[in-house]
């Protein structure tokens, strides 16, 4: 299933280079996240799901997802806010950045015109956040909080908060842990919160 998917991530990259091939590049990606999203969770099954810290500009680092999505979706317009986010971070790269393209890939999806990605402090955590200007969550996935998986759809595995939520508890400092927020303001809100 890896070489699967870093197959589908290989020819996701050939279809964006010939530059006429929109569909074809999505469908790759979405199979990739999926594949994923497969993996992750079995590594969780088996207990081999750990995180690797290292240090991260969370600026660059939204600037980089920013980038590879609005090639994805070049009808939405994503904006950074990252005035306030701090210098340095420690995160595991690889797992909030599938996490975060997750949400944004779905806030995309979602949005009418515009996802705004930002990152800020708050409590002496890192606020890791997707906004759009969509319909916003249904009050089912509300109340669970992405505690649980929720129920599978055309266009997707219903894994990702699932994922996503497990991922940001993995991350912890001293007595802290993190964990995801989802409201509803002027459109879908989903926050990684990370010691």
């Amino acid at each position: 299933m890896h070489d699967v998917k870093n197959q589908l991530a290989e020819l996701a990259l050939r279809l964006r280079k010939r530059g006429d091939a929109q569909q074809e590049m999505t469908i790759a990606m979405n199979a990739f996240h999926r594949l994923t999203e497969m993996l992750l969770l079995q590594r969780d099954d088996g207990e081999q799901l750990w995180v690797n810290a290292d240090s991260v500009n969370p600026a660059d680092f939204l600037e980089m997802l920013a980038s590879e999505y609005t090639e994805l979706f070049p009808d939405i317009s994503i904006q950074l806010d990252v005035e306030r986010a701090p210098a340095c971070a420690f995160f595991d790269d690889a797992l909030v950045r599938m996490a975060l393209g997750n949400a944004l890939h779905n806030a995309c999806r979602h949005a009418r015109a515009r996802v705004q990605l930002a990152a800020f402090e708050r409590s002496n955590m890192l606020v890791l956040e997707v906004c759009d200007d969509g319909t916003g969550f249904p009050e089912s996935l509300l109340s669970t909080g992405g505690k649980s998986p929720a129920a599978t759809s055309v266009a997707g595995t219903g894994l990702g908060l699932y994922l996503a939520h497990k991922i940001a508890g993995l991350h912890k400092l001293q007595d802290q842990c993190g964990y995801i927020e989802l409201s509803n303001l002027s459109g879908g809100q989903f926050r990684m919160v990370l010691p």
